[in-house]
């Protein structure tokens, strides 16, 4: 199969959908497709033009131009994408399906939907972030325009993603499939530490990982943190936040303010390997974000068997369920409640802990690719329609 993707932004950038369109399509090749990437994301800060590499078994076409701010955006992208296909097409080596990755702004991709429905390749475009706010601009546009009406299929990673693109769509008599993020969950299988053998004690290990921006929410945990070490004894409690972003400062000062030194450790960004390693010794993942579309991180350690805390209405929620697998909390006063219930109550930690050693099996590859290629299959019809 020919699998074209296309996303304003890819690798080296770091994020949810970077992470997931990467692995996507290197996982893709590994299954013996022939998949191209056409982003505007530089190769490196500064770098601009057109360039084609292989990166993972992947072509992947960079159309960069030098913009202030360094933000992967091209004022010709879509002529370069709409070129490109062309070519192909003109090659006899035409795509079997146009996958698209939309986040909230995402100008390469919203303007290069039409082009590609016009030159009857099947598309498929992916909702990989919350709208919010664009809602209504998105919705205005599809009233100028009718976008909503051009033969897509659809998808979202989550429920949360796809209810505003379903309510979009729902007026054509379309639907938005759930096309999730992938992992490969042995790897992220690690031999459990007991607590009594790790570094940090005896205490309850909790742990996060992200970017410290706003969107994240990684200082209103860490007040939710304070708050529940406030209840708690000195050695009940021990809280490790690994990310860099720039609230991280603001998170140093509360940590020095609060006196919360030999509670919480924020040890910057780390490796895969090295949050593996953190996941052994931990047992509490906390998901604090509410507009978090899907949570990568989230999946990672309940891959790992952590169990999770998560703010109700977040795309981690929808894997969790509360009080069996993990804990749902409505705001973050119940948060730190939360915490507390899991430093102070081992019956239910141990039995959290039980029940979420093992993901669901959707989000392997394996299923994921099957069902990313029934995906396809359905963009096809569409296109033949």
């Amino acid at each position: 199969m020919r699998i074209t993707h296309v996303s304003d932004t890819y690798l080296p950038l770091l994020g949810g959908i970077e992470a997931q369109v990467s692995r996507l399509a290197e996982q893709q090749a590994a299954a013996g497709h022939a998949v191209e990437v056409l982003t505007t994301t530089p190769a490196a800060r500064g770098a601009h033009g057109v360039t084609t590499s292989v990166e993972g078994g992947v072509t992947v076409h960079r159309i960069a131009a030098r913009i202030p701010g360094g933000w992967p955006i091209h004022p010709r992208s879509t002529a370069h994408v709409t070129r490109r296909l062309r070519e192909v097409v003109a090659r006899g080596e035409r795509p079997d399906v146009v996958h698209l990755h939309m986040g909230v702004l995402a100008p390469t991709v919203q303007a290069a939907l039409r082009p590609v429905t016009r030159l009857g390749l099947p598309a498929v475009l992916t909702v990989h972030s919350v709208w919010g706010a664009a809602t209504p601009a998105l919705a205005a546009l599809d009233r100028m325009t009718g976008w909503s009406g051009w033969p897509v299929r659809w998808t979202a990673v989550s429920e949360l993603t796809a209810a505003p693109l379903r309510r979009i769509v729902a007026r054509r008599g379309a639907d938005v499939a759930i096309l999730p993020n992938g992992l490969d969950l042995d790897t992220w299988r690690v031999p459990r530490t007991e607590r009594a053998e790790r570094p940090e004690g005896p205490a309850v290990h909790v742990v996060s990982a992200a970017r410290f921006a706003p969107r994240k929410r990684m200082l209103p945990l860490l007040k939710a943190v304070a708050d529940a070490a406030a209840q708690l004894p000195s050695d009940a409690l021990v809280v490790t936040l690994a990310g860099d972003g720039p609230e991280r400062p603001a998170a140093l000062r509360f940590v020095a303010e609060q006196g919360l030194e030999r509670v919480v450790a924020l040890p910057g960004r780390l490796t895969a390997t090295e949050l593996k390693r953190l996941y052994a010794r931990a047992d509490v993942f906390a998901a604090p974000a509410v507009a978090e579309a899907f949570g990568l991180a989230a999946l990672e350690a309940q891959a790992a068997g952590l169990t999770v805390v998560t703010r109700a209405g977040s795309g981690v929620a929808e894997r969790v369920q509360d009080g069996a697998t993990g804990l749902v909390v409505p705001d973050d006063v119940a948060l730190a409640t939360a915490l507390v219930r899991l430093a102070t109550e081992p019956a239910l930690l141990d039995a959290l802990l039980a029940a979420a050693t093992d993901p669901a099996s959707a989000m392997a590859w394996p299923e994921v690719l099957a069902t990313t290629e029934r995906t396809y299959a359905e963009a096809a019809a569409l296109a033949r329609a």
